[in-house]
């Protein structure tokens, strides 16, 4: 059992965080601004606390005993930017967290654990470029918000504190966030994805959310940044196929990118940014996602009648070769076996040049053709686990959704089983539905000729 303090402990996330925390027996020490606005478990102790105007004894009083802190404090970015609504954003963050650092520095027994919100806008907007937490920071107003509120985090490294910075995506929860106000135009069959609709937003369900913050806190050996992001890269033209079939609606209508500018100003520039963003280090401390898909998340929290299922697609293969685990997998690490797999109607060649270091967040660029029809393909390796598997998602191509898991897996009499699982779906559903049975037919052909090339390649 732990003391831990929580910062904006009436904010959508932080009062799930307040009450996880009591449900598994930890002391929560709730910090608000107007005490009478929240309702909390008994045994949870609400102060009231404005890191903005206190003084810095009164910050270090509040923070006595505590064995972490969970700073979640900070204006809403939704809204029309004025400069004094930017004003908020940046000084919600980066003074309260100032003021915290220095009236922990002032404790006389200092909390050892400091886990701070940042935001996943630390990257900016980048495309199709995969963003794990060692990438470089973005250069906008949201960029440079995030780049100041870790700074005022980091100063606590001086003294000791292990701090944890949490660049959290969308989080989707039932009763507010960003998700509730989307709702309305869905529900009223206006909703569709904004912009172009190939932007990435990165997400988590809110369960999966607080569980991090909790992870974080729990793991000694976690420090430094932390994307608190789902492991399935979904755009905004597939989150919004699924909202609107999690709600029983189409999604059909498009929010262009000039009329979001005309509406929202520069907030709209926060929509329609791409961040790829990778969870590398959640994976690599072994965190488990409850919700780690984007369709399945949303009809949790949207669909009551507990009725609906994924509008996606599952097909599934498996083949035994009588070659080491080591072997068979060097082989599919080389991108160049590829095409020995495909058929050659297809015409698959690989653009990017090789070789390629595969791991996780490579990208690998490819031509081909369908009948008549030349298609682009480009892949990125989502996980990355020698020699056991891998996994691989489209991001450009012909679906809405290409996910592919690779497993390899030695049995007793030494062959070694290659399974293939891919979880796919496509744009303009449910218009697009009549075309499944054909996607399915080629997927079983692509197949049954790649098991037939296993067993004269390997």
């Amino acid at each position: 059992m732990k003391t831990i303090g929580v910062t904006g402990a009436s904010g959508f996330i932080g009062a799930a965080l307040v009450n996880a925390l009591a449900s598994r027996g930890d002391r929560v020490r709730a910090f608000v601004r107007d005490p009478s606005e929240v309702a909390f478990p008994a045994r949870v102790e609400v102060r009231r606390l404005d890191l903005m105007s206190a003084n810095i004894a009164d910050i270090a009083a509040e923070l006595v005993g505590l064995d972490a802190v969970c700073h979640l404090a900070g204006e809403s970015v939704s809204g029309r930017w004025t400069e004094e609504k930017k004003r908020k954003i940046h000084d919600s963050r980066e003074l309260t967290t100032r003021n915290l650092v220095t009236a922990m520095w002032e404790c006389p027994v200092r909390p050892p654990v400091l886990a701070c919100a940042s935001a996943s806008g630390y990257y900016g907007s980048r495309g199709d470029e995969p963003l794990d937490e060692s990438s470089r920071p973005g250069g906008d107003f949201l960029a440079h918000v995030c780049i100041d509120w870790e700074r005022e985090a980091q100063v606590a490294e001086e003294f000791g504190t292990r701090v944890v910075r949490l660049r959290q995506g969308l989080v989707l929860g039932r009763d507010g966030g960003a998700l509730a106000a989307m709702l309305p135009p869905f529900r009223a069959c206006l909703g569709g994805p904004m912009g172009s609709g190939r932007q990435w937003w990165p997400w988590i369900h809110l369960e999966d959310a607080v569980a991090a913050w909790i992870f974080v806190v729990d793991r000694e050996d976690v420090s430094g940044a932390f994307n608190a992001a789902a492991p399935d890269p979904a755009t905004s033209a597939r989150f919004a196929q699924a909202l609107g079939h999690a709600l029983g609606r189409p999604a059909l209508t498009p929010a262009p990118g000039v009329a979001l500018r005309v509406v929202l100003g520069e907030f709209a520039e926060s929509l329609l940014a791409s961040q790829l963003l990778l969870p590398a280090v959640a994976q690599d401390k072994g965190f488990v996602w409850k919700h780690p898909h984007l369709e399945s998340a949303l009809i949790d929290l949207l669909d009551r009648s507990g009725r609906r299922s994924p509008r996606t697609q599952r097909f599934a293969a498996a083949e035994l070769v009588h070659t080491p685990l080591s072997k068979v997998f060097a082989f599919f690490s080389d991108p160049g076996n590829l095409e020995a797999l495909t058929p050659g109607s297809l015409r698959l060649e690989i653009q990017t040049p090789l070789p390629v270091e595969m791991r996780r967040g490579a990208t690998i660029d490819y031509r081909l053709r369908v009948g008549s029809i030349p298609l682009r393909w480009k892949t990125l390796v989502t996980r990355w686990d020698p020699p056991l598997g891998f996994e691989d998602i489209a991001l450009r191509g012909p679906y809405q959704l290409w996910r592919h898991e690779h497993r390899f897996e030695t049995r007793e009499d030494a062959s070694v089983e290659v399974s293939d699982a891919v979880e796919y779906s496509l744009g303009l559903a449910p218009l697009s539905d009549v075309a499944l049975p054909t996607v399915r037919r080629n997927l079983e052909r692509l197949f049954a000729y790649r098991a037939t090339r296993l067993r004269s390649l390997l």
